[in-house]
């Protein structure tokens, strides 16, 4: 009789709709003692699964970001996020901030639904009502949250130039992430400023992989 490997264990158990399962080692050793391992001394043990996520992608489209491609480049790096929520089974949410208001492009969502489509249509100009949109991420998060607990975490994902004149207030998320778009020779530099002042995570929209 093989011995079957963890991987396999586990694929067999979510085949199965059980709880997926992984070797315990040192279990395993200590039932086996000194004598060669039979199956019958595999200790298996549950694995938890892994807390809800949601990603929330705020989408500056104002006027500044269709400089040098800017935008272009952003709803690229959207569509990565969204690619890789969906690998997770993780869920997203998309807004956008732009001449035409702030919008919720989709609520929040199993990544698996495809974004695709409304990521590529989307459109830029006019001014940045960032802050109303942050606003409406967190309350779309929030909402979400309560529907699946205490454990469920809340991620933002925040892509933008930082062209306006006043920083919005942090939104209440567990984890944020400025993706700053921001260029210039020199760089204005608030996008960087407000992830300081945020405790958030900064990364440069041209370093991103």
């Amino acid at each position: 009789m093989g011995l079957r490997s963890p991987d396999h264990a586990a694929a067999s158990a979510r085949r199965d709709g059980a709880t997926p399962v992984m070797l315990d080692w040192p279990a395993t050793l200590a039932r086996k003692g000194p004598r060669p391992l039979r199956p019958a001394d595999l200790v298996w043990r549950a694995v938890p699964p892994e807390p809800a996520c949601l990603h929330v992608i705020v989408l500056d489209a104002s006027g500044s970001m269709l400089r040098r491609g800017r935008l272009a480049r952003a709803k690229t790096v959207a569509l990565l996020l969204v690619q890789r929520a969906a690998r997770r089974d993780q869920h997203v949410a998309l807004l956008l901030a732009s001449g035409y208001g702030a919008q919720v492009l989709q609520p929040p969502a199993p990544a698996r639904r495809a974004l695709g489509v409304t990521v590529r249509a989307v459109r830029g100009g006019g001014g940045t009502p960032l802050t109303v949109a942050l606003q409406r991420a967190e309350t779309l998060a929030q909402a979400w949250a309560r529907r699946f607990g205490g454990r469920a975490r809340r991620v933002l994902w925040l892509l933008t130039d930082g062209q306006v004149r006043q920083e919005p207030p942090r939104p209440a998320f567990e984890v944020c992430v400025v993706v700053d778009a921001d260029d210039d020779q020199p760089a204005l530099g608030q996008a960087r400023q407000w992830a300081h002042h945020w405790q958030a995570h900064h990364v440069a929209l041209n370093d991103w992989n």
